[in-house]
């Protein structure tokens, strides 16, 4: 079996969980981005690229339920995971707030094109969207954008940027995705993981 597993945030949880549900599975070592444990291989991948591969062939991931969203990837999600909780919310500086409906015409800088984009939309207001991959708390700083949407954990950062949270988009947790012919050529395997894993859980992880 396959596993990929997303750099940053959500590693620690991911081997923490899958080793409890009786996986040996380790991180590739130093430089490799691919590892061989037993009958299973894992591979670290960014975390926006978790959905695609398990999408296109890999058996098992693990992902971000904001990520999985943004890709609108085509794979199965049988479990929540009890790690990785935030929320994806909409920030801008705390001197010029306004209410999303009020919006119109202003610049988002964010991660999440996608989902920002049908967030407006729901709304009827029109906006500018500017996709960054880092650091976007300093686009309203610097006069780039108006606000930002981008994960939020305590809002430490927010406030340290000037920043107000106005407005929660999405909860946000860690997800099992499984490929969809996985779950049909091995099904026992992946029941098993998916049993496994959920045991865990209901034993308080």
């Amino acid at each position: 079996m396959r596993f990929v597993l997303p750099k940053g945030r959500l590693l620690k949880g991911s081997l923490e969980i899958l080793r409890k549900a009786g996986y040996d599975i380790r991180k590739p070592g130093e430089r490799r981005l691919i590892e061989r444990v037993g009958n299973y291989e894992v591979l670290l991948a960014r975390a926006f690229d978790v959905p695609v591969y398990v999408e296109y062939g890999i058996d098992v991931g693990i992902s971000g339920s904001d990520v999985v969203e943004e890709r609108g990837s085509d794979v199965l999600i049988p479990l929540e995971l009890p790690f990785g909780k935030c929320r994806l919310s909409l920030a801008m500086p705390k001197e010029s707030v306004v209410d999303p409906e009020e919006m119109d015409g202003y610049r988002i800088a964010t991660k999440y094109p996608g989902i920002t984009r049908r967030f407006f939309e729901g709304l009827d207001v029109e906006v500018e969207i500017l996709k960054l991959h880092g650091s976007i708390e300093l686009a309203p700083k610097i006069g780039i954008a108006d606000a930002i949407v981008d994960i939020v954990e305590t809002g430490t950062t927010l406030r340290a940027n000037g920043l107000l949270e106005v407005e929660k988009i999405m909860d946000v947790s860690a997800l099992l995705l499984v490929n969809r012919i996985a779950q049909k050529t091995k099904f026992e395997e992946i029941n098993e993981l998916v049993f496994s894993i959920k045991e865990v859980i209901e034993n308080g992880f």
